[in-house]
């Protein structure tokens, strides 16, 4: 289509939303009060108004209605023609939301007519390239984002696994603590109870012998002597089997200890990881909710686009059956004129041949 052409569209749209315009003004409220505006408006458009207000009164106010569709061009003729026409503009009537909504789409048809109109075939392959890449990333990151979810579940599991294991060795760790303290809680008891029978026994003997020995008070003290030193041995021997075995709970727990160290930091440095994948899934659906949004709104502008071309098409509808009524008209009253002619002849030849006789 060429500019030319174009204009010529443009024309007529332009003309169309002028006349929906003018006739927007024209509510109920202006049709009731047709009479009170005669000065305001003239007595042509008042007469328009009145006659068509009567239609609708009738009852037949449909599309079909060709009488009342003749009375709409009628006052659309007469509000472009009549200068008083814009005084409508400036009465106390609101105009219906539906009437706005409908010069609001065609305005907006307009445009968009305006737009296609002036747009190039490069630039619609342009376009639709552009959405076509818009759609295939959309596919390509939800596919990646089911890849990443499916080995986050993975990783879940197996971090999950680990954990377990580090608690049963932990447990397992604790249980072995927990056997040595009790055997050398048992060790130290057994000793202790050793050495007190020991004393006890030494203690009895000793009666028993300063007893039954006073006589022999030299020699008892001799033999004193010798247990003292005996026992201060035997003493001696347990307090160094105590410290060994202090000494070998401590380095139990030490290794306990540096087992438990290790497995802490494996836990951590598991849980890093974990959370710098958690962070990129994140992302991952920022992403995805990025896209998802920009393919909302594509299918919200198609979705207008496909509303636009309906409305345009229902216009075009509405266009040539009025163009047809019209034609329909001008055709009858071509017909009604021939008629009348032909009866003016006809009557005109019998009055001559009256004349004639």
């Amino acid at each position: 289509m060429n500019s030319l052409e174009a204009g010529r569209v443009l024309s007529v749209l332009d003309e169309t939303l002028e006349g929906l315009r003018l006739v927007s003004y024209i509510t109920q409220d202006v049709l009731d009060t047709a009479e009170q505006l005669r000065d305001m408006l003239g007595e042509d458009l008042a007469n328009t108004l009145i006659k068509h207000r009567q239609l609708l009164q009738t009852g037949k106010s449909t599309l079909n209605n060709e009488q009342l569709q003749a009375s709409i061009l009628e006052l659309v003729r007469l509000l472009k023609k009549s200068p008083s026409a814009q005084r409508l503009q400036v009465l106390p009537y609101e105009r219906t939301y539906g009437i706005l909504q409908a010069l609001q789409y065609f305005d907006q048809l307009r445009l968009f007519t305006q737009k296609r109109l002036t747009t190039t075939v490069e630039e619609d392959s342009s376009n639709r390239e552009y959405f076509e890449e818009v759609r295939d990333r959309e596919e390509r990151a939800v596919a990646e984002r089911l890849q990443l979810e499916q080995k986050l579940r993975l990783q879940r599991v197996e971090l999950q696994k680990a954990a377990g294991s580090i608690q049963v060795a932990e447990d397992r760790a604790r249980g072995e603590v927990a056997d040595v303290q009790s055997s050398t809680s048992q060790s130290r008891t057994g000793i202790e109870s050793a050495a007190k029978l020991q004393a006890d026994s030494d203690r009895s003997a000793f009666q028993t012998d300063l007893a039954l020995a006073t006589k022999e008070l030299a020699a008892a003290r001799a033999e004193l002597a010798r247990l003292r030193a005996e026992h201060k041995d035997n003493e001696a021997l347990l307090r160094k089997a105590r410290k060994r075995a202090e000494q070998d709970v401590e380095v139990q727990i030490g290794e306990y200890d540096t087992d438990v160290g290790a497995k802490e930091d494996e836990l951590a440095k598991a849980r890093s990881e974990y959370e710098e994948v958690l962070s990129q899934l994140h992302e991952y659906n920022r992403g995805w909710s990025e896209m998802y949004q920009e393919r909302l709104e594509y299918e919200e502008r198609e979705r207008r686009l496909a509303e636009q071309r309906f409305q345009a098409a229902l216009l075009n509808l509405r266009r040539n059956h009025a163009a047809r009524v019209v034609q329909a008209a001008w055709r009858a009253y071509k017909k009604a004129k021939e008629i009348a002619r032909k009866k003016a002849k006809k009557a005109e030849k019998a009055k001559a041949a009256a004349k004639k006789k």
